[in-house]
């Protein structure tokens, strides 16, 4: 049976700068290495063990995969198609309070999920090449494999994969496992997922 695990990269310097991240290519901070060194030891416990490690180029997943990877004795797969949404567009990199004086509408537009502000991406264009790519590698998965994202790639499997609308988010260093059983996903663990109460 095959086995896909999601996780979430690390703590990344935007998140400790309340900078807009998205595009924003962070690197992990040292709390963020730390974090996905206890997550290796905990994803080289799983059954079936990931034998393929696939991941978001962005450095803070990237980073992730590649302190898993050194665990489990596996080199990661860069994937474009993983790629965090380009959700920020012009307020990519800014702190939260330079955008907020700067473009204050803009702002308050960001915080509904599925609208895209200047320079961003929609949200039908990120679905869409996040599934071409989670499809790949479940075609791809003979036993196990590990996928190392961001949050927006979570809510792309968790709203249009696996049908769950109150899916909200996922902390830092989530993992999500999901079984193929006759053709269908099912979702077997969500530890660390929020779900709107």
């Amino acid at each position: 049976m095959k086995t896909i695990y999601l996780v979430r990269h690390g703590e990344a310097a935007d998140d400790v700068e309340d900078r807009y991240g998205g595009w924003s290519d962070d690197p992990l901070t040292e709390r963020g290495r730390e974090t996905a060194r206890e997550l290796a030891k905990k994803i080289a416990k799983l059954s079936p063990k990931p034998t393929k490690i696939y991941s978001s180029p962005f450095k803070r997943a990237f980073e992730t995969a590649e302190i898993i990877g050194d665990r489990l004795g596996s080199r990661p797969a860069p994937v474009e198609g993983l790629k965090e949404r380009n959700r920020y567009g012009i307020l990519t990199s800014m702190t939260k309070t330079e955008a907020k004086t700067a473009y204050p509408q803009m702002v308050q537009q960001v915080e509904n999920y599925m609208e895209t502000i200047q320079g961003a991406e929609t949200y039908d264009h990120y679905r869409s090449r996040v599934l071409k790519a989670v499809n790949k590698i479940l075609r791809e998965t003979e036993e196990g494999s590990l996928v190392v994202c961001h949050g927006g790639t979570f809510r792309v499997v968790m709203w249009e994969l696996l049908k769950m609308p109150d899916y909200e988010r996922a902390d830092l260093n989530a993992i999500l496992t999901i079984q193929v059983k006759n053709g269908d996903l099912v979702l077997k663990n969500h530890k660390g997922l929020v779900f709107k109460s």
